[in-house]
């Protein structure tokens, strides 16, 4: 016979506990006790005690624990992902877990998870993310695929969702892509020179060297070979929870270098000696390989935010529309693309791993190309 003990907590109030024999431990071997506190009344305390007593005798309350709530197996899930993906990519799957994947999923046992709620959970999610929901929806399968080997669940329900036929959006005809044309990448660019000749190098080296903007600003003296006008990529600049750090690039492809033209080269060695200036005013030595090519007045890492800063500066006084910081890595390959290189050629020089990545980003162009086939055909074999 189980006694419910009356007791006083820290604040001196009469509070009710009792602890429960439930057997013997299969694994273990070890007694169990189920323990419950905190009852404002003994009559609550009963009424748990006869809930718990019915649970273990029709074999239940263990197999719920033994089940498991979807945010205990989750989290297990996250401390072994967390050791297998770069920081930054980490950033971005805790923002995911938060917001979307456990308000929904976190109290349900796995066992208890239904294909009816994981398609209602892909359905919504899709709606309030329609370009990230299968990220967060890779979360979801990634935890049950985890309980499934751990052999709380015989099958994974995510496999069987229907995903979402994605939305086409009405093209908004006063909306321009994502990218500048030769012309308009000029104009922002003698724009840049006239603001400020930092600005001016950073934005050249984008555009005509098709890196991503943290690969741009992770970069050193060090990095640049002025001798054969190449510049090496092998880090990144990415923001994490403990703040901008280095790490390496986004795929092995990503570790590449890049040929420059005359020109940048020439614009990169004047504002290297530009720089110097500017930093010895501030006391700082920058006479070393090591040496950020661009950095701030502190003579640390620029940030992405400060980037779009500049952009939509120069941008609003050129009278030109303002890209992402992205944006100068897509125009840089719409750019090679029109200027005649192949889709191997533009694959190596912006570091995608995949030849089908630089094929699904860049479709438009490619489309562009297709349709003049016929015209440069009919040229070439009627010479």
């Amino acid at each position: 016979m189980v006694k419910i003990q009356k007791y006083l907590d820290k604040d001196e109030n009469t509070r009710y506990k009792f602890r429960y024999y439930a057997g013997v431990d299969e694994l273990t071997g070890k007694q169990c006790y189920i323990r419950r506190q905190g009852f404002t009344s003994e009559e609550d305390a009963k009424n748990e005690l006869l809930k718990i007593e019915y649970l273990v005798k029709t074999n239940q309350y263990f197999k719920d624990v033994k089940s498991g709530k979807f945010g205990d197996v989750l989290d297990e899930w996250l401390a072994l992902h967390k050791t297998r993906v770069k920081a930054s990519t980490w950033r971005g799957i805790e923002k995911r877990v938060k917001k979307y994947v456990r308000p929904y999923f976190n109290d349900m046992y796995v066992d208890k998870i239904t294909l009816r709620r994981c398609q209602d959970f892909t359905s919504k999610v899709s709606n309030k993310t329609p370009k990230s929901y299968v990220y967060v929806t890779g979360i979801v399968k990634n935890t049950l695929d985890y309980a499934l080997r751990l052999g709380m669940i015989e099958s994974n329900p995510m496999l069987y969702v229907i995903k979402p036929k994605p939305v086409q959006q009405v093209q908004d005809s006063s909306k321009h892509d994502n990218f500048y044309n030769r012309d308009e990448l000029k104009k922002f660019l003698d724009t840049a020179k006239d603001i400020d000749f930092k600005k001016y190098a950073l934005f050249r080296l984008l555009a005509y060297s098709g890196m991503r903007v943290g690969e741009c600003l992770a970069l050193t003296w060090h990095d640049l070979d002025i001798k054969n006008k190449t510049v090496s990529v092998s880090k990144t600049v990415a923001r994490t929870e403990k703040g901008l750090v280095i790490q390496t690039p986004k795929t092995k492809a990503s570790n590449r270098k890049i040929s420059l033209d005359d020109r940048t080269i020439q614009i990169l060695k004047e504002w290297q000696l530009e720089q110097r200036k500017q930093l010895l005013m501030l006391g700082i030595n920058a006479m070393n390989k090591e040496q950020l090519i661009f950095s701030n007045n502190s003579n640390t890492f620029i940030t992405n935010e400060t980037v779009r800063g500049y952009i939509k500066q120069i941008s609003k006084k050129a009278g030109i529309y303002q890209i992402t910081t992205h944006g100068f890595r897509h125009t840089h390959a719409t750019l090679l693309f029109a200027s005649g290189m192949d889709i191997k050629q533009v694959q190596a020089r912006l570091g995608h791993s995949k030849v089908q990545t630089t094929l699904d980003i860049y479709t438009h162009v490619m489309k562009e190309k297709q349709d003049e086939i016929g015209d440069e055909f009919a040229r070439y074999v009627d010479l």
